[in-house]
């Protein structure tokens, strides 16, 4: 049996009082604590003790002796103690030998305080105490219940509690006794007022009287409880929770130190100390390793109940109002007096059944409410829905109350629910939104507002997954074609319907916008013309013309209103495609970027970083784009947008692309993929999988890139701009695979969506250079030529990703002396373009040509320089191509010349020598080190002096080691 823990106090006080009876001194003790604190585990465990600990009497009465008061033989006493009707409250004899302790127990329930004498009878009619005594007992509260109720009743009813007091005084002369009563605040009135009657008596007689009760607003108990405090022969026990030692004490007893320690914490907070509690969670722990389970609910619901009807309304209540609540609006919503509230939240909380006010853990209100009659829990709802609105509470706090109830009574609840939705939107609650949301859909009145929430509904949905707000597309375009959509709205439907797939209908819709009057307040005009822009550039299909001139055309400078950033992001992706104005587009771009952040207060919910971000990738503006992608990752209200971070995913995957980065281009487009799947990302599909397939194909890993070329992406994403990523990527799959007829196909069906578009920018995807590349493994220099030409007249200075990678091309199918200046041209331009795996290939062939023209010592340093570069790509292919099987030590392996004139170089010139060496330019070498890039050329101007050579792609090899700890 393991120790009561914290109660040696109480347990040495209650021994000292049954001392005192039995040496003739009586006393009445009340132990007193709050519900589910160990009381009638205490009375029990005192109860099991009291045998044997006292001393005998100085006349040979005291416990033990052997004899029975009435003679009974000693074989036929009761050996495990009575039962729950006069008998002790755990074994032993309620009356034992002459001199031995008398114990007596009751168990008070609310069931039976309409019994007149109840209690009495449990302690007086039990079999074990002398038969005589059970009659004059028994013909007493009979008497008294068979007495009607008459002004006589009250003087008779004093007079049978005086003879049953009488009774048990003559009784305990020959035997001391233990009387224990469980739950007294329960008791009958009667026995009540007996209880009374006989602590004014007790003081001479060998009696102890120990009562149980609970803190708390007991009607029925409390004036007595106060005048039985009053008498000298009283003794207050107070019983409260565990100390946070003592319940790991407690803890200790049924674990091991270490799950002790790991525990202890956790069930001292769900708990409170209470060891009903503790004990429940230690059950829910031992069974299925859970926290609060089944077992705390059921421990926690029983407790409570011990309140009273008024103690659970009250308790009902504080999880229907989940902390919202003061005990002024708790005696509103559950119908209980003010003090009342007060008094059971105090009696709860001194037992740990509450915690300042609330439940000390999510499971506890949780089983409070699941325990709500369903109709007595949406009423309840309903009525704090109410009060809140009415004390002017925020419409979160009412919503929650309004979707509990399933609807409101007396208050404008669509409203609050939209205003509620907009409040869990800036805190990024999607879930608990779209609940606000589908609750406004279902009590709203007329078509046009119904309409109008499904919008929104349909827009907040997208956000964590457009797959879900597809089940919205259908009842959408059919109001929209009812004319119960705003034209803002309209624009919204028919993004979603092209994301997904249905360009036909969303030309439809299109079309009615641009037949409707120009007369809209909202700037409907405005939007119509951002719309078109962005149709144009997206999906030019439903565009009304390629190259429009649109009067008031969106500027960084434009009124700002809710839809104004994506109209002005529209007019720099426009800028970028169509009218070719990289500089003013992208400077626009910065000042809009610094402005905006991911979907904070625009209606435009989709797309938002491929609206923003790609104006300045097209813009080959990759390393600005980089570092707004980054910031934009980080920032911690994108981190919680599923759909915006895979949106981030997938355009740093494609930058990455671009800047020779393909492991990490492979990672953050499966990223991309795994966050939102393809088949959500609908037509936009072609931008996380271009980039994966592409930088799978570069690195060797075609079993991947042929994987991915397998997912299923809709007919329609062909006629869409992420559709030309998609066509370039597989282009060069089947390149890589030798499969030139089906890799020209996908590049000049690139070219002719390009072209009838009027998107044919390099910036967007470089086809020509794609179909000159293909001509050349064919042996075509004639048509690799002139495409190579025209990219090249293209392009003009802007674009070095592009024009390097035309230059390198271009070189192949011009002579051997023009190939070294052209190869040279090329690896200048990739440097300050960025494009690491570019300018690896560009190394290799000038390698090659280096090779050719008898430069062995230049052909086989250039050759490391570019083995190095492709292998910090991870081109696998490419190092394959340049040193087949060989070991990075046999690729570096040079002269003791380059070793000992490394040795000159300062720790800062090796770093900033090791990082341009490896293709990195100035700015990326600045970044990389966190200095500026005048310092960056300073240090290289002092490496090329010492080691003696004038381009990068003379630096040594040996650099090539550092390239890990540098990059």
């Amino acid at each position: 049996m393991t120790r009561l823990v914290e109660r040696d106090g109480q347990l040495s006080r209650l021994t000292a009082l049954l001392c005192q009876a039995t040496s003739g001194t009586g006393s009445i003790a009340l132990i007193e604590g709050a519900a589910s604190t160990g009381k009638t585990e205490l009375l029990h465990s005192f109860a099991r003790s009291a045998d044997g600990a006292c001393p005998r009497r100085a006349d040979g009465r005291g416990p033990g002796t052997d004899t029975p008061t009435d003679g009974t033989p000693a074989d036929r006493t009761p050996e495990n103690g009575a039962s729950a009707h006069g008998r002790a409250a755990d074994g032993g004899p309620g009356a034992g030998a002459d001199g031995a302790l008398l114990r007596l127990h009751a168990i008070c329930s609310p069931a039976e305080r309409a019994l007149p004498l109840g209690v009495v009878s449990q302690l007086f009619l039990a079999p074990p105490l002398p038969a005589a005594f059970r009659d004059r007992a028994a013909k007493l509260i009979d008497r008294l219940a068979s007495t009607p109720d008459t002004g006589a009743a009250e003087r008779l009813t004093a007079q049978v509690l005086h003879g049953l007091c009488m009774e048990l005084l003559a009784l305990v002369n020959r035997s001391p006794a233990l009387i224990t009563v469980d739950d007294v605040q329960h008791a009958d009135p009667e026995s009540v007022l007996w209880l009374l009657s006989l602590a004014r008596r007790i003081g001479p007689a060998p009696v102890l009287v120990v009562l149980a009760s609970d803190i708390g607003p007991h009607p029925g108990f409390s004036a007595a409880r106060t005048e039985l405090l009053r008498y000298p022969h009283s003794d207050l026990i107070p019983v409260g929770r565990l100390s946070q030692r003592g319940a790991a004490e407690l803890i200790g007893q049924h674990c091991g130190p270490s799950a002790t320690h790991r525990l202890a914490p956790a069930f001292f907070s769900a708990s409170g100390g209470n060891p009903l509690l503790l004990h429940a969670l230690l059950d829910d722990w031992r069974t299925g390793r859970n926290m609060a389970g089944r077992s705390y609910r059921q421990a926690l619901l029983t407790s409570l109940r011990r309140g009273g009807p008024a103690g659970l309304a009250v308790v009902r209540g504080l999880a229907v109002l989940r902390g919202h609540t003061s005990e002024a609006l708790l005696s509103r919503l559950v119908g209980v007096n003010v003090d009342v509230v007060a008094d059971t939240v105090r009696a709860f909380e001194a037992g740990g059944l509450l915690s300042d006010g609330d439940f000390a853990h999510p499971n506890g209100r949780a089983g409070v409410l699941d325990d709500l009659p369903p109709q007595q829990r949406v009423a309840l709802h309903r009525a704090a829905a109410r009060l809140l609105q009415e004390r002017g509470e925020p419409a979160t706090a009412v919503a929650a109350h309004i979707i509990a109830g399933e609807g409101a009574d007396g208050i404008p609840a669509t409203r609050v629910l939209l205003d509620a939705a907009e409040s869990h939107l800036l805190e990024q609650r999607f879930a608990v939104a779209v609940d606000c949301l589908e609750q406004a859909l279902r009590g709203a009145g007329d078509g046009r507002e119904r309409a109008a929430i499904r919008v929104r509904l349909a827009q907040v949905e997208w956000r964590s997954d457009p797959r879900a707000a597809v089940r919205h597309l259908d009842q959408l375009a059919g109001d929209a074609r009812a004319g119960l959509l705003t034209p803002g709205d309209t624009i919204e439907v028919c993004r979603q319907l092209l994301w997904q797939g249905r360009p036909e209908e969303a030309t439809a819709l299109v079309e009615r916008l641009r037949a409707a009057p120009d007369d809209d307040p909202d700037d409907t005009g405005a939007r119509l013309r951002a719309f078109e822009l962005w149709l144009m550039c997206t999906h030019p299909r439903p565009a009304r013309r390629r190259r429009p001139v649109l009067r008031g055309r969106p500027t960084a400078e434009g009124p700002a209103d809710r839809s104004a950033p994506w109209q002005r992001f529209s007019a720099v992706l426009a800028d970028v495609l169509i009218h070719g104005r990289y500089e003013e587009a992208t400077e626009r771009a910065e000042q809009l970027l610094h402005k905006a952040s991911v979907q904070r207060s625009t209606v435009w919910t989709g797309e938002s970083a491929l609206l923003c971000l790609m104006p300045e990738v097209y813009a080959d503006r990759t390393e600005r784009a980089a570092r707004w992608c980054e910031a934009w990752r980080r920032d911690p209200w994108t981190a919680r947008v599923p759909m915006s971070r895979a949106e981030l995913s997938a355009v740093s995957a494609e930058i990455a692309v671009r800047r020779g980065d393909l492991a990490a281009a492979v990672e953050r487009a499966r990223a991309a993929l795994e966050e939102v799947s393809a088949p959500a990302w609908g037509t936009a599909a072609g931008l996380p999988l271009s980039s994966l397939i592409l930088a799978a194909s570069r690195t060797g890993q075609l079993p991947i890139a042929a994987e991915y070329l397998r997912v299923p992406v809709p007919a329609s994403m062909f006629e869409s701009r992420y559709g030309l990523h998609y066509l370039y990527a597989r282009g060069h799959y089947h390149l890589v695979c030798d499969n030139h007829a089906a890799a020209l196909a996908d590049f000049f069906a690139c070219g002719e969506l390009m072209r009838s578009w009027a998107l044919d920018t390099p910036g967007l995807v470089p086809w020509r250079t794609g179909a000159a590349e293909t001509w050349l493994r064919q042996g075509n220099r004639e048509q690799a030529r002139r495409l190579l030409n025209e990219q090249l007249a293209w392009v003009g200075t802007d674009f070095g990703r592009v024009r390097g990678q035309a230059l390198r091309l271009l070189a192949a199918c011009g002579s051997e002396r023009q190939r070294t200046d052209l190869l040279g041209d090329a690896v200048e331009i990739l440097e300050g373009a960025g494009d690491r795996y570019e300018l690896a290939r560009a190394l290799a062939d000038l390698s090659h040509a280096h090779h050719t023209s008898g430069e062995q010592r230049r052909a086989r340093q250039t050759a490391r320089r570019a083995w190095h570069v492709a292998r910090s790509c991870q081109a696998e292919p490419l190092c394959r191509e340049l040193f087949p099987g060989m070991a990075e030590h046999e690729v570096d392996g040079t002269g003791a010349l380059e070793d000992t004139a490394l040795t000159f170089l300062s720790r800062a010139e090796r770093r900033v020598a090791t990082l341009a060496s490896a293709g990195y330019t100035n700015r990326a070498i600045a970044e990389k080190l966190f200095v500026t890039e005048s310092t960056v050329e300073q240090h290289l101007t002092k490496v090329y002096r010492k080691l003696g050579v004038k381009h990068r792609e003379d630096l040594p090899a040996l650099l090539h080691h550092d390239i890990a700890t540098s990059a």
